[in-house]
């Protein structure tokens, strides 16, 4: 940069002219170069020519109030750092005699004096004189101006100055426009290339011959380098080029984009490309050139042959896919459907028609219930239904129903795979009918009416009302048995039940108890006059006479009854006090009806009860309680798999006492958690020696529902396994089924930290509990063991068909089956052949010590197979 010459007033015409010609070619300069540099430089020479201490050049936009640096030379004026700052940016605001003067298209040249105080102040710290400001104009727009700057009194002004600063003003001006215009040009630019970049799509330029004139972004699979200045057929392959070729005369003729697609073979597969031809002007706007915007299209190609396979496989499966509306319309449909509904073109008239208008009516209200709980909590669900037709019966559905999600993140719509499930439901029906209902007389058995009765009760608890319970007998019934043979007497049982049941309510329940005893369950009770009154009208239809052989009978039957909550807390407890009211009216004569609020008085507890409960709670305590060994075998080889620890009780007094009788009995004076906790730590020690000794064997433990339920019994289980320096997985926790049922989400939060936890889960006494298969489904177990009622009726064709049903149902859904109460080698053998995998029972061994359990655990039971 060259060095500022000293100041002087008196130089000549010559040099002045000289300088202004060497400002006015380093301001023109900048109209092909407006760097920082170029700008510095013209300052530079602006200064000398004007004799300026100072020269600063300011740009703004056009109407704007603010106006920024774009370069200064300061000479040898110092100025502090802050100061610099406060003038890289004028707000016109505060310097409106700049503005005013500037925006007019007027020079402005004044001693500081003469400035507004907010200027003064401005330009007091750079120890201003005089002051000279330039406008820059584009149109007659400010756009900005050049200001110098005088510390000193400013020389004499030459002739030809006043054009040389117009001229000057004017080239700055041409500077800033171009210096504007190209900025926003790199703008556009970066912009163009990050919108292109932003894409996979090749972009470029062609001109009317065909010849590459810009490339803005290529493809991986294309040609990308140095295609400027190639014709079509040079650049790129030669479908590609031959597409765009045939494309290219109708863009340049037509303001409509032409289409065109080729295929570009490669060795890891074919490229599907599509790509748009766009006619447009050149830079010159003249000759028209054509965009070409070229799109690989492949991996789109691919995943419609994808989604169409996948549609074709849809349609050859037997589930039907069926898409719905948030309203429950059908809006797609695969063939599968028209295959349900036994309609060919059902595919296309059920299409925006409600699906519920082809369920049958009384399932509307669980599939509705089902949408809604689908779009409400978005979460998958499993509904069971009948499906109409118009030519054939109803077919049994089972769908499974998703949420459709909305670019909103919400359930818009539902989606559904329906399944016929007609075989398995009858199947699974025929199956209930058998487990739950009487085969003779067709009441409900066991298992059914422990259901009816705990719903009734708890109804009775809802609504403060009174549930009435009657134990049954027919009495001498053994003698029309050994008179008339057994077929006979199920003609009188199966008569009186149907009897019976004619003079009941619709809401009343008859179930048969077994052998000749009937349990009548009355909801509702108004009083206890109606309850007298319907006893006694069963008594009398009873009397109405059977037919047998020719021969009129005329049975009688005794019936005792008992109210609930008046005599009794429970259902199991209604129970006992309905059969002891029964019993009381055969001892009193039989043919008669007691209640057990008359005999209440003669039925308090004896002495001897309540002295054994006294020495349950001291050997409890006492920790005096034992535990026996039953062992589990493996049905083929007979090797014992697992041992079952069975609690016992032995009294001074008395001698063993029944599980049957104790158990209860600890249950009903609260000691059944210590007590099942004496035999967990017992069975650990002793599990604990048999693995010192090499025995590999699984422990079973039955876990009662005071202990399960409690809060910590999960943490508790596993630090005590853990403790005994056990696994998890050596322990088989049982629980029984009607435990597994009660407060569903409970167990099933209790089993699943158990399972999660490495424990074996079996479900004990299955068969007396009444669930269903999707309850079995959702319950984390490993295996179920078949009650003993099941077994001990193996001897019946009835009761082999339900035993084969329940170890089907059990394999279907992954379970280990275990059959209890195996008691002979018939039994055995007829297990085997259903694939059942261990049996447990006194075939093999009775509940033993330990020591005599090790032995069958070291040498196993294959003699008993």
């Amino acid at each position: 940069m060259n060095a500022r010459r000293p100041l002087d007033d008196t130089r000549s015409q010559r040099n002045a002219t000289h300088d202004y010609l060497e400002a006015l070619d380093a301001a023109g300069q900048l109209i092909t170069d407006a760097s920082q540099e170029g700008i510095e430089r013209a300052l530079v020479m602006i200064a000398e020519a004007t004799q300026a201490d100072a020269s600063v050049l300011y740009r703004h936009p056009p109407g704007g109030m603010r106006a920024n640096r774009v370069g200064s030379w300061n000479g040898e004026v110092l100025l502090p750092a802050q100061v610099a700052d406060s003038l890289a940016q004028l707000d016109y605001r505060f310097y409106r005699d700049l503005h005013e003067t500037l925006s007019a298209g007027l020079i402005l040249e004044r001693h500081i004096s003469e400035l507004l105080p907010a200027t003064q102040i401005m330009l007091s710290p750079l120890g201003v004189l005089n002051l000279l400001c330039l406008p820059l104009l584009d149109a007659g727009e400010l756009i900005g101006f050049l200001a110098m700057v005088y510390r000193k009194v400013p020389p004499k002004r030459i002739e030809s100055e006043s054009r040389f600063l117009s001229t000057l003003a004017n080239y700055l001006a041409v500077a800033l426009v171009r210096q504007e215009t190209e900025s926003r040009a790199r703008v556009n630019a970066l912009r163009l290339a990050t919108l292109v970049g932003a894409t996979e799509d090749m972009v470029f330029e062609l001109n009317g011959d065909g010849v590459v004139v810009n490339v803005w972004s290529g493809h991986p699979a294309l040609p990308n380098a140095n295609l400027v200045g190639l014709t079509l057929d040079k650049a790129f392959p030669q479908d590609m080029a031959w597409a765009l070729s045939q494309a290219l005369p109708n863009a340049l003729a037509n303001d409509a984009p032409e289409q065109v697609e080729f295929t570009l073979p490669r060795l890891d597969g074919a490229i599907y490309c599509i790509g748009r031809l766009q006619g447009v002007l050149n830079e010159a706007g003249k000759a028209r050139h054509a965009v070409a915007l070229i799109r690989d299209v492949t991996e789109l190609m691919r995943e419609e042959a994808r989604r169409r396979a996948m549609v074709e496989t849809l349609d050859v499966l037997e589930e039907a896919i069926i898409e719905l509306t948030s309203e429950g319309v059908l809006s797609r449909v695969s063939a599968a459907w028209a295959t349900l509904r036994s309609i060919p073109n059902a595919g296309q008239v059920d299409i925006d028609k409600p699906l519920i208008d082809f369920i049958h009516t009384e399932d509307h209200a669980e599939v509705n219930r089902a949408f809604a709980e689908v779009l409400g909590e978005g979460a998958p669900l499993m509904v069971r239904f009948r499906l109409t037709r118009t030519s054939a019966d109803p077919l049994w559905l089972e769908a499974k129903l998703l949420p459709a999600w909305g670019t909103n993140g919400k359930a818009v719509g539902l989606r559904g795979v329906l399944r016929d499930v007609t075989t398995a439901h009858l199947h699974e029906a025929s199956i209930r009918q058998m487990a739950l209902y009487d085969g003779l007389t067709g009441l409900p058995n066991r298992v059914l009416l422990d259901d009816l009765l705990h719903q009734a009760l708890a109804r009775s608890n809802r609504h403060s009302t009174r549930v009435a319970l009657g134990f049954i007998d027919l009495d001498h019934f053994k003698q029309i048995n050994d008179a008339f043979g057994h077929q006979a007497g199920d003609q009188v049982l199966a008569t009186l039940a149907r009897q019976i049941r004619s003079v009941l309510r619709e809401e009343d329940v008859l179930a048969r108890w077994g052998g000749d005893e009937f349990i009548v369950m009355l909801p509702d009770l108004p009083d206890q006059y109606t309850l007298a009154t319907v006893a006694e009208r069963l008594r009398e239809i009873a009397r109405q006479g059977v037919v047998v052989e020719g021969i009129e009978t005329r049975p009688t039957i005794s019936i005792g009854m008992a109210i609930y909550p008046d005599n009794a807390n429970s259902a199991e407890a209604l129970l006992r006090a309905a059969d002891s009211t029964m019993y009381h009216a055969k001892s009193m004569g039989r043919n008669n009806v007691q209640f057990y609020s008359d005999v209440l008085h003669l039925k308090s507890p004896g002495r001897e009860h309540l002295a054994l409960q006294t020495r349950l709670n001291q050997a409890v305590l006492n920790n005096e309680m034992q535990v026996f060994y039953q062992p589990v075998v493996n049905a083929r080889t007979g090797e014992v798999t697992e041992v079952e620890a069975l609690a016992r009780w032995h009294d001074d007094s008395t001698g063993w006492i029944t599980p049957q009788l104790f158990i209860p009995m600890a249950e009903k004076i609260g000691l059944i958690s210590e007590l099942s906790e004496q035999i967990i730590v017992q069975s650990l020690t002793k599990l604990r020696g048999w693995r010192e000794r090499g025995l590999k064997q699984r422990l079973s433990l039955n876990i009662s529902r005071n202990l399960l339920f409690s809060p910590r019994f999960v943490q508790n289980l596993i630090a005590t396994v853990s403790e005994y320096s056990l696994r998890t997985s050596d322990i088989i926790v049982e629980v029984t089924e009607s435990l597994a049922l009660t407060d569903h989400t409970r167990q099933s939060r209790h089993l699943s930290s158990l399972h999660e936890a490495g424990f074996k889960i079996a479900i004990d006494d299955f068969g007396t509990g009444y669930s269903s298969l999707s309850q079995l489904h959702e319950m984390p177990i490993d295996m179920i063991k078949v009650d003993l009622s099941f077994t001990s009726r193996l001897n019946t064709e009835a009761g082999r068909r339900i035993m084969q049903a329940i170890v089907q149902m059990a394999h279907a859904l992954g379970l280990e089956v275990i059959v209890e109460g195996v008691e002979n080698l018939v039994a055995a053998r007829f297990l085997q052949g259903l694939g059942v995998e261990k049996m447990q029972g006194f075939q093999f061994s009775e509940p033993i010590p330990a020591g005599v359990c090790e032995l069958h655990m070291q040498l196993g039971l294959d003699g008993k197979i």
